[in-house]
């Protein structure tokens, strides 16, 4: 059976990961055809890859909409003798509709199968023209995919009530991860986490924090929390984005040089992230913050705004603050969105009961995720 993936990239992104662990595994059984945007590539595969022309992720708005047809064109071309094409994430999946619509034109249609994997309300919640844009050919487009999945249960519900996708054609398919690998690669040596070695050793706190520096991820929320710490933690933040600047600018203003750290990218997150005492995370809007996870599975707890599916942290019902606007969970704490008193609230918690939270029931709690237990629903939704 012939299956054909198309995406934006390979790149360092949570669907990027995701697609790497699916493409490994059915390679073993399957012939595949990787199809990429853009030729970005940080995940060693064996499979045939295409490059669909020359794109950016950075290309305007404008021009990602008039090269869809284009793209739609050259990607129907590839699929024309595959018994299924798979894609990932909005663009990917417009454009594989696109195509599939155009081999009904002229021969049998391979099945097209597309992967929502934001919160398409949020992530499309602007009142810009890229925004209303987005919103038109989600609802023209994606009930004529052959089967649509997301991966959380606020995406799924999203489709179906705001979108008027049909709920038949949508399954929910959670991401899923190699746990063994993330242990690994966390044990691997690093300049990065010898740095946070080296704070903790002075005897500071070690909040860390990785995404995007993009303002959904909010981490300007952060860095004002960290007025409250600025004598006995520090913040490292890894990620690059637009904000960087704006970031510089806030830490500077605040005087928060010595205790907030922009640290960049890095190849191996984990392995810096193995050592902090708390994962912080500020996003304003997400799909399935695959970070989340990962923290789980190196026995990090989480302190994160109400931005994620439930399955992740799994709330209790029982709050630290008074005012309930914090609340214990199985794999941290979680908050409002955009709340930074609750947010101070929380990591003050932390900061003073570091032990609150078993390092074996937070890793528990990942295993929910592992490879192991979730890919045999993708080959089924895939292939059945």
């Amino acid at each position: 059976m012939k299956l054909v993936i198309l995406l934006y990239s390979l790149g360092a992104g949570g669907a990027e990961r995701i697609t790497s662990l699916l493409l490994e595994n059915l390679a073993k059984e399957y012939a595949i055809t990787l199809v990429l945007l853009e030729d970005i590539q940080h995940y060693p595969l064996n499979v045939q890859k295409i490059i669909l022309g020359r794109n950016r992720t950075t290309e305007s708005g404008l021009k990602k909409l008039l090269k869809l047809p284009l793209l739609a064109f050259k990607y129907y071309k590839v699929i024309q003798d595959c018994e299924i094409s798979l894609s990932l994430m909005t663009r990917p999946n417009y454009i594989n509709i696109l195509a599939g619509m155009l081999c009904k034109l002229t021969r049998k249609s391979p099945k097209i199968l597309i992967c929502e994997r934001s919160y398409p309300s949020k992530q499309y919640g602007y009142s810009n023209l890229s925004s209303t844009i987005n919103r038109k050919l989600i609802t023209l487009l994606y009930n004529k995919a052959d089967k649509i999945s997301a991966n959380s249960p606020q995406n799924l519900t999203d489709l179906v009530e705001n979108f008027g996708i049909a709920q038949k054609k949508i399954t929910l398919l959670l991401n899923f991860f190699d746990l063994n690998k993330i242990n690994a690669q966390s044990r691997e040596d690093s300049t990065l986490k010898e740095q946070i070695l080296s704070s903790k050793a002075r005897g500071r706190f070690a909040f860390v924090s990785i995404g995007r520096l993009d303002s959904g991820k909010n981490h300007r929320l952060l860095v004002d929390c960290m007025q409250y710490f600025k004598d006995k933690a520090d913040l490292f933040i890894f990620g690059e984005g637009e904000k960087r600047n704006e970031l510089e600018a806030q830490i500077l203003s605040l005087g928060l040089e010595s205790c907030v750290h922009l640290l960049g990218r890095t190849p191996n997150p984990y392995a810096p992230l193995s050592v902090a005492d708390c994962f912080v995370f500020a996003s304003n809007h997400e799909g399935f913050p695959n970070v989340l996870v990962e923290s789980l599975a190196l026995g990090i707890p989480l302190l994160t705004t109400d931005c994620a599916p439930k399955e992740i942290l799994e709330p209790l019902g029982e709050f630290i603050d008074n005012q309930k606007h914090c609340e214990i969970c199985k794999g941290g704490i979680l908050v409002p969105l955009n709340d930074k008193e609750a947010f101070s609230e929380a990591m003050r918690f932390i900061y003073a009961q570091p032990h609150f939270f078993s390092p074996s029931n937070l890793q528990s709690q990942a295993r929910k995720f592992a490879i192991e237990s979730q890919l045999p629903h993708y080959k089924q939704w895939i292939f059945e």
